[in-house]
């Protein structure tokens, strides 16, 4: 900051600065303004710095890792990049200070749930163990952000079939993308809970009403997750052996396999009868099989 200056890092050149530079104390500053464009200077100063390594932005993480799900969304994804270059290099530097970047699950804005969600992928792989408090959160961020499949009906709002076209094509992109985040974030539960399964045993309920998500990469990895976690703890799956069975009607092939699969982990041999079902009439051979397959081994060990 100049003398002249109050601004936390006014006059900074980033193309030039070292970490030698900066001041923590400014730094810190800076990252806590209430001011959006000085918390965004102080945001691309540590994204800079980052370049140096972790050591460089150290000082100030607690500071950065707060803002990933700030409400200006250029300072959350600058952070979540800083947070990523982190992640990469140093995990457990993150450790006690993911809150912030969890909640970029159920975040509005689809560009920071779906880098804040990559990030998370990424951790997940080196240390599933620093994810593992927050499953449920995850989980919680997944169901919040559930796109409408058909999307807004436009044609009475709005008459110019260019301009609703337009707006139609963007908000069509935003919902891939919004699919995309929220597989990825399915992905993180199931690596996490493969991992370290106690930590959804108080998520259950929590996975259980992604069963009924309209998109099957999120029911199918809501299964997924329910089967991992049978095999270390069955009894806490127990109760949505229901629920599962009912998945064996679904539309998508993915989601009734997995389901069969995850009965089978569960091993309730209360669900022959309707695997046996599946068996003798599933359209999908592969379903058939496994089904039969299935149904025996429960059979066996009942």
């Amino acid at each position: 900051m100049t003398k002249d200056s109050p601004v936390p890092l006014d006059g900074v050149a980033l193309e030039s600065i070292t970490r030698a530079d900066i001041d923590d104390a400014e730094l810190r500053a800076a990252l806590s303004s209430s001011d959006p464009l000085v918390r965004r200077r102080g945001v691309e100063v540590c994204e800079t710095l980052a370049e140096e390594g972790v050591d460089a932005v150290r000082p100030v993480l607690d500071e950065v890792a707060s803002l990933a799900n700030d409400d200006n969304a250029a300072i959350a994804l600058r952070s979540i990049t800083v947070l990523r270059t982190v992640v990469e290099r140093d995990p457990p530097a993150l450790e006690g200070r993911l809150t912030s970047l969890v909640s970029t699950a159920g975040a509005e804005i689809v560009d920071v749930q779906l880098t804040g969600s990559s990030v998370l992928a990424t951790l997940v792989v080196e240390r599933p163990d620093l994810v593992a408090p927050y499953v449920r959160q995850v989980i919680e961020g997944i169901r919040a952000t559930e796109p409408d499949p058909q999307g807004e009906d436009l044609s009475d709002v709005i008459t110019d079939e260019v301009t609703r076209r337009t707006i139609q094509d963007h908000e069509d992109e935003e919902r891939k993308r919004r699919i995309s985040a929220r597989h990825t974030l399915s992905n993180v539960v199931v690596a996490t809970i493969e991992s370290e399964p106690r930590s959804a045993v108080d998520a259950v309920d929590e996975l259980v009403t992604l069963l009924d998500d309209a998109y099957p990469a999120v029911s199918g990895g809501a299964i997924d997750a329910l089967a991992e976690l049978a095999v270390e703890k069955p009894e806490a799956v127990a109760p949505a052996s229901d629920r599962l069975v009912d998945r064996l009607d679904d539309d998508s092939v993915s989601v009734r396999a997995r389901a069969v699969r995850a009965l089978g982990h569960l091993g309730d041999d209360a669900a022959v009868s309707k695997l046996r079902e599946v068996a003798a009439a599933d359209a999908n051979e592969d379903v058939r099989e496994l089904a039969t397959e299935t149904a025996n081994f429960l059979a066996d060990a009942s």
